[in-house]
């Protein structure tokens, strides 16, 4: 659950915020005493209010009460609750989002999830949907790896999300991350924490903004029930492997690259070695290779190998550092490649034991 604050502490909050850094909306309740304060706060800083919670509460009543033959029921529900108070001002919390300068006026946390959970029923049922609550996934890498985070947290697919990279948003990346040419140069982590906490203020995020080393691996790591493996650094991926094994923790990779995907179910395969064992020996840091291209062909071994990527990225990959700067990526590769983490890491996390894979899919993997 997140801490409320009061209007007071909201009130020296914004005399302190940073909003270029900030990233996490402040929560916080309000009495009749602070409603004069507050729109005196609103207009002196011209704040954006977006204030529909008559809108969200008419949401809630139809889902409290589906059935259109009784529609009274949902007039009574909706006048009690406007009866508990003397302003809806003072229903449920706001959260005051920094870098837009936005309040926004919610259901209370437990209400608000309800409803915003109920349209994956029954694909995910209530009870699934409290049991995923309970769920911790951490997200490595931010180029695929932030829409499948994204994806995590829109389906509401776990209750903590940890999200870790070190590098920027360049105007290069805007050919497949979601992100606009105001967010140049910020962190990845910033950009994506921003958007999944738009979406769900209520939930527990973490961010590792220079990324996962040696030295912080244990605190990433620490608790999980799913690890998305996205980042392109060759021993990480290998010791990220290691650990997850070690403490029998799921991991799914996969690439915007011919739909390929990896599940690696540490969970209870236990004899499974780190990458299905397919490279036979820990890499080498990126350092030790002759030039970019030497290394993202050593990459392609994380794909099934040289001759299992397309041709065309083949041939992009022989001219990095010649006419090109680096892997070609593309938004729909990307998009696809998120959707088989979602579609993986629910079904995971909820405890089916799914086989061990490795390779191009070609999608066959979703009919079951």
């Amino acid at each position: 659950m997140n801490t409320i604050h009061s209007f007071a502490a909201f009130n020296h909050f914004l005399n302190s915020v940073n909003p270029r850094s900030d990233w996490e909306p402040f929560l916080f309740t309000t009495g009749m005493e602070d409603l004069s304060a507050l729109k005196r706060l609103i207009r002196s800083r011209d704040i954006v209010l977006t204030d529909q919670i008559e809108y969200q509460l008419t949401e809630l009543a139809k889902i409290r009460f589906p059935s259109e033959d009784h529609p009274s029921t949902r007039e009574e529900f909706l006048m009690h609750l406007r009866n508990e108070y003397r302003s809806m001002m003072c229903y449920g919390n706001w959260a005051y989002l920094s870098w837009k300068n936005t309040l926004v006026h919610l259901l209370p946390e437990n209400v608000y999830l309800e409803v915003i959970t109920n349209r994956n029923q029954n694909k995910i049922s209530g009870d699934e949907q409290l049991e995923l609550r309970k769920k911790k996934v951490g997200v490595i890498g931010l180029s695929v790896g932030a829409e499948a985070a994204i994806t995590i947290a829109q389906e509401n697919l776990c209750g903590e999300l940890r999200i870790a990279d070190f590098d920027i948003l360049d105007l290069s990346n805007l050919n497949r991350i979601s992100a606009g040419v105001d967010e140049l140069g910020l962190s990845k982590t910033l950009i994506a924490a921003r958007k999944i906490k738009s979406m769900n203020p209520y939930l527990n995020l973490e961010l590792f903004d220079n990324g996962v080393n040696e030295n912080n691996m244990d605190e990433f790591l620490k608790d999980l029930d799913l690890v998305v493996e996205e980042c392109d650094d060759l021993l990480l991926k290998y010791r990220i492997r290691e650990e997850a094994k070690r403490r029998k923790i799921n991991l799914v990779y996969t690439a915007d690259e011919r739909g390929f995907f990896s599940l690696e179910p540490y969970q209870y395969e236990g004899g499974l070695k780190p990458f299905h064992g397919l490279l036979g020996k820990t890499p080498r840091p990126r350092e030790e290779y002759a030039d970019t291209r030497d290394f993202m062909k050593a990459l392609c071994g994380w794909l099934g190998g040289w001759e299992n990527i397309s041709p065309e990225s083949r041939a992009s990959v022989m001219e990095i550092g010649r006419s090109l700067c680096g892997y070609p990526q593309l938004a729909s590769e990307a998009r696809l490649a998120a959707a088989q983490v979602g579609h993986f890491a629910r079904r995971l996390l909820l405890g089916e034991k799914l086989n061990s894979h490795y390779g191009n899919t070609e999608f066959p993997l979703f009919s079951t």
